[in-house]
């Protein structure tokens, strides 16, 4: 007895300088990391706020804008907004590892879930995953209070709960289906259905979700349309293995590769035992706010691209599914993998010795800026814009604090830009400085290119291609920027046609 005593406290010892190693690494990353071109283009959001926005709910920007009253426009706020908010979603999971797992279980459960790559990027990068973790989890909290304990208030909480899930973000909504799902095979708990309560819960989670609801109204319900049947769009007819080894390879590193291992056969037998899962409410309580989510997504992976963060919110439940099972092995093996892959990404950090071949990238966005403004205050009566998805867009926006416009100057669809209110046609007649990423490219560009970007002649009477801005890392260019003067701007719809000649027949 003693000897188990003197063997768990050295565990316990273990694991507090584990977190504590991995916290100051954390802490370091956070000092040092660039922004990301996400959260400079959620920071937009919070500086125009409203009741929902095109790509997503309004939570996280309503946590920005709060934040930003704190401690003003700067990468500290947005920070500091995934760091207390993800600290609150492990306080959360810690509850929820007290109700549902055994003393011994409950430890490896809380170290599983706090040495994950998914932890470490939800603290330190402001998406809207951060919030819906954080409503995910107090919605388990008071589903499982309201269900297993028979708490009726706790319906009402777990109602509010939802609906600011789903306002953090859509996949919010897998909450509401799992908490049906589950009364539904549950025999011992599906007399709720046949009382007001549960169904209080969801007219409660709508009325939460009336800011969405209204701001897609108002908009021809562009966001949602564009969350669920575009998205679906992108479903193919084919097997593509490529999305699917992708979105494992993405897990592994969210997860680490032992982890999502596990999950993954936690997953399997719980498929095959269906039946003794049927018996085990607490069991089968996890279960449903894990299998459908990790299921669905997997499985639509093999036929579109599944983004990396749609998996994150049922891995809370998956884990504390696993955790009873979980033996010294796995955990030493997730603790010291999850160990070499913060090293490797801080390595790549710092160092950067593999190029980023896209604009998802923290690396030099400032320098970017600098450049920018440099140029720009030679030629103040111009107006700057970018053509790619929001990126660039976004971080000169965030740095330069001035008005950068966006892809929809050239007649594109400029996603949440085209709802801030920018009159375009004002802009007709002026000169502009474009600025055309080249994520592609690394290293110096040397020549010219061949010719303007592609529709930028649709919309301007001429262009010049100016000297091309390189950043650099520790020395060396790691990205490039072709730069154009654009002349006479001729509005978003473009030139107007050439009328025809008297020669020619017109009918």
């Amino acid at each position: 007895m003693e000897a188990a005593r003197l063997s768990q406290a050295s565990g316990m010892r273990g694991a507090a300088w584990v977190l504590g190693g991995l916290l100051a690494l954390r802490l370091s990353l956070a000092a040092t990391l660039e922004l990301m071109p996400q959260e400079a283009y959620y920071f937009f959001y919070a500086e125009h706020p409203a009741l929902s926005y095109f790509d997503h709910p309004p939570v996280l920007a309503w946590s920005l804008w709060l934040m930003s009253q704190l401690f003003g426009k700067s990468v500290f706020t947005l920070r500091a907004t995934s760091f207390l908010l993800t600290a609150l979603t492990l306080w959360s999971f810690v509850l929820l590892a007290r109700r549902f797992l055994p003393e011994p279980a409950r430890a490896r459960g809380v170290l599983l879930l706090s040495v994950t790559g998914m932890v470490t990027v939800l603290g330190l990068i402001s998406t809207p995953d951060v919030p819906l973790l954080l409503f995910w989890s107090l919605s388990l909290i008071q589903l499982s209070r309201a269900i297993l304990d028979g708490n009726r208030s706790a319906w009402l909480l777990a109602g509010l709960c939802m609906g600011l899930a789903f306002d953090s973000k859509y996949t919010g909504v897998l909450l509401q289906g799992g908490m049906l799902l589950f009364l539904l095979l549950s025999a011992p708990h599906r007399r709720w259905l046949r009382t007001p309560w549960p169904w209080a819960a969801l007219l409660l989670a709508q009325l939460a979700s009336v800011p969405v609801y209204a701001w897609n109204a108002a908009h021809g319900f562009a966001s949602l349309l564009f969350q669920s049947s575009e998205r679906a769009q992108g479903v193919g007819h084919s097997i593509r293995p490529g999305f699917f080894l992708g979105l494992l390879a993405t897990q592994a590193a969210l997860l680490t590769p032992p982890l999502l291992g596990a999950l993954i056969l936690c997953a399997l037998r719980g498929l095959r035992g269906a039946r003794a899962l049927l018996q085990s409410p607490q069991t089968l309580f996890l279960a449903c706010f894990f299998l459908p989510g990790f299921l669905l997504f997997t499985g639509l992976s093999l036929m579109m691209l599944v983004k990396p963060n749609w998996l994150l919110p049922t891995y809370l439940t998956g884990l504390l599914w696993l955790s009873p099972t979980a033996g010294p092995r796995l955990l030493r093996w997730t603790v010291g993998s999850a160990v070499v892959l913060h090293v490797l990404a801080a390595i790549q950090l710092w160092a950067y010795p593999v190029p980023i071949r896209s604009d998802d990238t923290w690396i030099g966005w400032e320098q970017l800026a600098a450049e920018v403004d440099r140029r720009w205050a030679e030629e103040p009566d111009l107006f700057v814009f970018s053509a790619d998805d929001y990126k660039t867009t976004a971080q000169l926006s965030f740095h330069l604090d001035r008005t950068i416009y966006g892809r929809n100057v050239l007649g594109r669809r400029g996603l949440q830009y085209d709802y801030v209110g920018w009159d375009l046609d004002a802009l007709r007649g002026r000169s502009a400085l474009y600025v055309d990423s080249q994520p592609r490219h690394v290293g110096r560009i040397d020549a010219p290119a061949a010719a303007p970007p592609g529709g930028l002649l649709d919309h301007f009477a001429a262009a010049e291609e100016l000297e091309p801005i390189h950043l650099t890392h520790r020395g060396r260019v790691v990205r490039a920027f072709r730069v154009w003067r654009a002349e006479d701007y001729q509005g978003p719809s473009g030139r107007p046609a050439t009328p025809p000649g008297p020669d020619v027949a017109t009918h």
